[in-house]
């Protein structure tokens, strides 16, 4: 089923965002702690896009975090003249300069700033959620951290439908003849 959900979603993906939408962005690091505690020793990381008042969400493991990695993958993903929140990770600061209306929050004074409401939360809820089924033992193996991750994104997508749309996604996959 994994597999419908992923091909769904690579078939189907749209770029978000466009004037007058606001779109999050943030990376994360899974992984594994030593005896599962303090700071994480190995991972990967995976760069988050999450567009406010909807449920899309995408998440793409990335070999790094510098602007050379990141920056292209806004490019496709995202629409230009979108308002993209972020926190002030130095990779961002090129953003205002492809086309994007920018806004940062400083996440070691506010989580939301006072004056504009500028906040990165609904990305961090996102990998709260996918850390969650992380720590119960479902995504363990690194090797199907991705397919994990884009089932996570098709499950959020089709939230409160998700039987209807699995079996639409096979009957447009595959058809019988």
């Amino acid at each position: 089923m994994r597999d419908v959900c992923i091909e769904d979603l690579i078939i189907n993906q749209e770029p978000i965002g466009g004037p007058g939408t606001v779109v999050e962005i943030d990376e994360s690091k899974f992984g594994r702690r030593k005896y599962n505690r303090g700071r994480l020793l190995t991972g990967q990381w995976v760069f988050g896009i999450y567009e406010q008042g909807t449920d899309n969400v995408l998440m793409i493991p990335v070999p790094d975090r510098s602007g050379a990695t990141l920056l292209p993958i806004i490019q496709r993903y995202v629409l230009p003249g979108t308002t993209i929140h972020s926190d002030e990770w130095a990779a961002y600061n090129v953003v205002p300069a492809v086309g994007y209306d920018h806004h940062t929050v400083n996440h070691s004074e506010n989580f939301v700033v006072p004056i504009d409401g500028t906040h990165t939360q609904g990305i961090e809820n996102a990998w709260g959620v996918v850390k969650k089924r992380q720590r119960r033992g479902q995504t363990t193996n690194p090797e199907l951290l991705e397919s994990h991750l884009i089932e996570s994104c098709w499950r959020r997508k089709n939230k409160g439908n998700i039987l209807n749309s699995i079996v639409k996604s096979i009957r447009e996959l595959y058809p019988v003849v």
